[in-house]
């Protein structure tokens, strides 16, 4: 596992990049598209090393797409890479395509430009956009906003198919299931929203419904004072962390939710006092629960995070279980990889053991903001606000 910075302008004036995203490809070289502080989402053709180096990692600017009119927060694209979507400050949602030409902006000269992405649909979200995840049949995809709510659009027709305000804080992370039968929302309120997912077929579109599952704010721990009794405690961090984002994510298979930005309460009896105290702390932590297990209490938690998760992003590629004598955390066939940013590290674990397996610090001086995988699994890219970009490649 290595790592390199890539040092170019990625935005404007050194402006944080606040969110990036690759364009589903296994090929050597894929689009990247980032999210910047200077209203703009910049479209780049990421070309790896045959060798793995990071080092070797070459950049190409293509595009620069400008509707925005402040801060863009978010980018992704949908699971065939024809569109993508971005959500920023200016409560707008624009979903984008690639044209078939070069079109210019009125007024902007830029002779670098290599493609044009066009606006395809506009949404107006009122207030600012957190975060966006799109339905794995590219036919909705739903916004987390500064004012509380989960919006649904429906891309095909281009209408709003509901608005959801059941969190009492903004929403800062959405996470759609790959299955397609539940999405999860992040507020923060300290509560995680799971909701399942109907389409009710009419005489002329299926119309999609949903309904609140289960809200996630506390669970038992137990009390070592009191014998067998337990203490309800909340599971994530309130909103004086100072945060934007809380980017929970679905793995691959569905299997497994993955929530950041978590707090665990621990209470241990200390044997070095002769009173027998009781010492007590918090840790921050990653909360993982099973599908089958959405409407109940995390089955277990992260270790090895000194400061908050806000991000956690999964390889898309499986892989074989190493196939010592110890069985998997998991009973599936396979493991997964998946990558958790804090605000100044990335860690690396494997659903088969959730140990670490690699930690990288201090790759840049302000806090990391984004994270997202190469479809090929080789590779993962890390946005940061001080605006530069990394690279970490995996043998």
């Amino acid at each position: 596992m290595l790592s390199a910075t890539i040092a170019i302008h990625w935005h404007d004036d050194g402006h944080p990049v606040y969110s990036l995203d690759i364009q589903p490809s296994n090929q050597l070289d894929s689009r990247l598209a980032t999210a910047g502080g200077d209203k703009n989402v910049r479209i780049w053709r990421i070309r790896y090393s045959e060798t793995g180096d990071p080092q070797d990692t070459s950049v190409e600017y293509l595009s620069t797409l400008r509707k925005h009119t402040q801060a863009v927060n978010v980018v992704r694209f949908d699971r065939s890479g024809k569109l993508l979507a971005s959500g920023g400050d200016d409560g707008m949602l624009i979903i984008w395509t690639l044209s078939k030409t070069i079109v210019h902006d009125f007024g902007v000269q830029d002779d670098e430009m290599k493609e044009s992405w066009i606006v395809h649909q506009i949404h107006n979200s009122n207030l600012e956009i957190y975060d966006i995840s799109w339905s794995p049949d590219s036919k909705s995809i739903a916004t987390g906003s500064m004012d509380n709510t989960t919006k649904i659009f429906n891309v095909l027709t281009g209408q709003k198919e509901m608005e959801i305000s059941d969190h009492s804080h903004y929403v800062q992370g959405i996470a759609w299931d790959p299955l397609n039968k539940f999405f999860a929302t992040q507020s923060a309120d300290r509560s995680v929203n799971i909701y399942t997912i109907a389409m009710n077929k009419g005489s002329s579109n299926s119309q999609l419904s949903t309904s609140l599952l289960s809200k996630l704010m506390k669970a038992e721990t137990p009390l070592f004072k009191v014998q067998l009794a337990t203490k309800l405690n909340y599971l994530y961090h309130s909103e004086n962390l100072q945060s934007f984002f809380r980017r929970l994510a679905f793995s691959p298979d569905g299997s497994l939710l993955l929530v950041p930005l978590g707090i665990y309460k621990y209470e241990n009896c200390r044997d070095d006092t002769l009173d027998g105290s009781i010492e007590t702390g918090l840790l921050n932590t990653v909360y993982i629960y099973t599908r089958t297990g959405l409407n109940q209490s995390p089955v277990c938690h992260l270790p090895g995070l000194s400061k908050p998760a806000i991000a956690v992003a999964f390889c898309p590629t499986m892989f074989e279980l190493s196939g010592d004598e110890n069985p998997p955390v998991f009973a599936l066939p396979y493991k997964m990889v998946f990558a958790v940013a804090t605000h100044d590290a990335v860690i690396i674990y494997d659903t088969e053991r959730l140990r670490p397996l690699g930690i990288l610090s201090n790759l840049h001086y302000l806090s990391i903001t984004d994270l997202c995988w190469n479809a090929d699994g080789q590779s993962l890219m890390i946005s940061s606000a001080e605006g530069f970009c990394s690279v970490i490649t995996f043998d």
